[in-house]
C-alpha cells in the first residue's frame, strides 16, 4: 500500500494566501481551510501516489482552491466553472492563481442576480417578448419618452460614484436609445430598451437592489408610454 504523502500548506504558506484575500478577496471570514486526500503525479510520470492536500473555500458559494502537491484547482475559473493547472509545483505560481481566483470570487459575490431581478420585475420583459405592433412612434410618444429615459437616467446616477468611464457608458446608452427611438419600430425599439437596461446593470455592476430597481422603473415606465399609446388607438 502506498502511503499518503503531506502536502498540506504550511502556516506561513497559508498566512500568505490570507494577505491574498485581504487585497483580493471578500472577507476573510467567509472562508475556510480543510484538507482532502487526491491521487496527482509527478509531470515525467504517469503513475499516481495519494496526497493530502488543502483546500481553501468560499463557504457561501462553495467556491474553492485546491492546493495540491503538483498542481492547482479553481472554481470559478477565468474561461470555465472549473480550471486546473497541472504541474504547478512552483510556490509563486500556485500564489499567483489564488490571487487571481480570488478576483474572480469576488466578481461572482459582488454580481447583481439579473435573472433573479427580471423574474421578481416582469413588466419589461413580458412587454418586449409579447409585443407584436412595430410602428413608428408618434412625435408625442417620442417626447413622452425621451422625458421617461430623463428619469430613469436620473435614478441611476442618483447616490452612485460612477468613475469617469462609467458616466459616459450611461450618457452614451441613454443617448443611443432617444436615438432610435426616432428610427425603430416600437418593438424593436422596446428590445433595445430591454437589452440596454440589462447591459447597463452589468457594466455598472450595479448592486441587486438598484439592478431592481432600474427595470422595474424602467418597465413601469414604458408601461405608462404603452398604455398611452394604446388610449390613442381607441
Amino acid at each position: 500500500m502506498i502511503e499518503t504523502k503531506d502536502a498540506t500548506l504550511t502556516k506561513t504558506q497559508k498566512n500568505r494566501i490570507l494577505e491574498f484575500v485581504v487585497k483580493y478577496g471578500p472577507p476573510p471570514s467567509d472562508f475556510q481551510w480543510t484538507e482532502k486526500e487526491q491521487e496527482e503525479s509527478l509531470s515525467y510520470s504517469t503513475s499516481k501516489r495519494p496526497y493530502r492536500v488543502s483546500i481553501l473555500t468560499h463557504r457561501p458559494t462553495n467556491y474553492y482552491c485546491i492546493f495540491g502537491a503538483h498542481s492547482i484547482k479553481i472554481s470559478p475559473g477565468h474561461s470555465a466553472k472549473v480550471e486546473s493547472f497541472s504541474h504547478e509545483d512552483r510556490w509563486e505560481k500556485k500564489e499567483s492563481t489564488c490571487g487571481k481566483w480570488l478576483i474572480v470570487v469576488k466578481k461572482e459575490v459582488e454580481a447583481p442576480d439579473l435573472w433573479a431581478a427580471i423574474a421578481q420585475e416582469r413588466i419589461l420583459p413580458t412587454a418586449a417578448s409579447a409585443a407584436v405592433d412595430n410602428r413608428h412612434f408618434t412625435p408625442e410618444e417620442r417626447s413622452l419618452i425621451h422625458a421617461k429615459l430623463d428619469g430613469i437616467k436620473a435614478y441611476l446616477l442618483d447616490g452612485q460614484d460612477f468613475t469617469t468611464e462609467q458616466a459616459e457608458t450611461v450618457e452614451r446608452e441613454f443617448a443611443y436609445l432617444r436615438e432610435s427611438s426616432k428610427r425603430l419600430g416600437r418593438k424593436d425599439w422596446l428590445n433595445n430598451l430591454l437589452g440596454g437596461v440589462v447591459g447597463l446593470a452589468i457594466a455598472l455592476a450595479l448592486d441587486p437592489q438598484k439592478a431592481k430597481g432600474l427595470l422595474g422603473l424602467a418597465g413601469s415606465a414604458f408601461q405608462s408610454l404603452w398604455d398611452v399609446a394604446q388610449s390613442l388607438l381607441q
